[in-house]
């Protein structure tokens, strides 16, 4: 297999889950959101390194969590994080890029519960394809409001983005260069990706992959833990 990295921006303050601190260092069950978020990528033998990115106050925090280096021997030093996402995903390219790997994936610390096998369909198509989302078809009415006006989307051409995104580490790097370069943000790295041209191919995804964002989305986590079959 391409080596692969996994970059972890987990730099977020929670405001919307109503916490004043870091949501992803918050319990869910018996270890913080960020150790289970890290776990599945950690003990999957197709990842060869894991990068955290924090911010930097917080880096006392993790180094409690992981404390046990023996237990957690893929996890790169800890990255400082940015501003935005975006800047916290491009820091950790630039801590990777002194020993880059073939491929690279790129998993939200708010998210939880991916399953090995959500992670064996991305790696599967990097094989054929230099970008990778999981996506979850919408069920629900979705409707667009304007000003002074709203309208039905059509949700058969709707999709929910998921991470973990994968790239070709080329494809990654590049993209995210280019977003500096010109100010191009974007709310996930495929759409950088689809603005320097690159198309990505796209897979399943998992409906118990939920982001936790808001208060009540813990309960719905705690849930998840005690039902780890449901939504897979």
């Amino acid at each position: 297999m391409p080596r692969t990295a996994v970059i972890v921006p987990a730099a977020g303050r929670g405001q919307r889950a109503g916490e004043t601190r870091n949501k992803m260092l918050q319990p869910l069950g018996e270890a913080p959101v960020i150790e289970h978020a890290v776990r599945v990528f950690h003990d999957h033998p197709a990842i060869d390194q894991v990068a955290v990115v924090a911010a930097e106050r917080e880096f006392a925090e993790l180094d409690r969590i992981f404390a046990d280096g023996a237990a957690w021997p893929k996890l790169a030093a800890w990255v400082p994080g940015g501003a935005e996402r975006q800047d916290s995903v491009r820091n950790g390219i630039e801590a990777l890029a002194g020993s880059p790997p073939d491929w690279v994936i790129v998993h939200d610390g708010a998210r939880p519960f991916c399953s090995p096998a959500l992670i064996g369909r991305v790696l599967a198509a990097l094989v054929e394809h230099p970008a990778v989302v999981p996506l979850l078809p919408i069920h629900d009415t979705v409707r667009w409001i304007g000003e002074g006006t709203s309208s039905v989307a059509d949700r058969a051409h709707l999709r929910l983005s998921q991470t973990p995104q994968g790239f070709h580490w080329s494809v990654l790097r590049e993209a995210h260069r280019l977003a500096a370069q010109h100010g191009l943000v974007g709310t996930d790295d495929a759409q950088l990706a689809e603005e320097m041209g690159v198309s990505p191919h796209f897979v399943e995804g998992e409906a118990r992959n939920v982001k936790l964002t808001t208060g009540s989305d813990f309960a719905l986590g705690a849930w998840l833990l005690a039902n780890p079959g449901w939504g897979r």
